[in-house]
């Protein structure tokens, strides 16, 4: 009877071998879900132009326009015709509860020419919104 008690000892110690693994993965697990750092994709490929400048934004923008190279136009992930941001514009600043932390953010390729811009500026500017900021990748120096 002790060489049955000796092999069953045994057969319960390798499976307690695989608890501390298990736990190890799942710790690893948690770590890189909670580290890791999980960004909404645009819903158009961007690839903003250059800038020397720094300065980053401390807050999420309220209203988010992205302008893709095949001049395919959202505003907060929905497709738009340039004609009628001005009145979505007016709508969510008249709905949003801090007015004065109101503010948008144009995201654009960086092959986009200016004119194709300007319409855009132009609906934001006739919303009688100031607070408009484009959005810029750091430009990496040649070292």
């Amino acid at each position: 009877m002790k060489i049955g008690e000796k092999y069953a000892a045994r057969n319960a110690s390798n499976d307690d071998n695989m608890v501390p693994l298990i736990n190890v993965v799942f710790l690893m697990l948690v770590f890189f879900m909670v580290a890791g750092q999980i960004q909404k994709a645009d819903p158009v490929a961007v690839i903003p132009p250059q800038s020397i400048n720094e300065a980053r934004a401390t807050t999420d923008p309220n209203v988010e326009i992205v302008l893709g190279a095949d001049a395919s136009l959202y505003v907060d992930d929905v497709l738009f015709v340039v004609d009628d941001i001005q009145a979505y514009l007016e709508q969510a600043f008249a709905s949003s509860s801090n007015p004065d932390a109101f503010w948008v953010q144009i995201k654009a390729d960086g092959a986009i020419s200016l004119e194709k811009l300007r319409p855009i500026f132009n609906q934001v500017r006739l919303a009688g919104l100031t607070k408009v900021s484009l959005a810029t990748q750091l430009e990496r120096g040649n070292e």
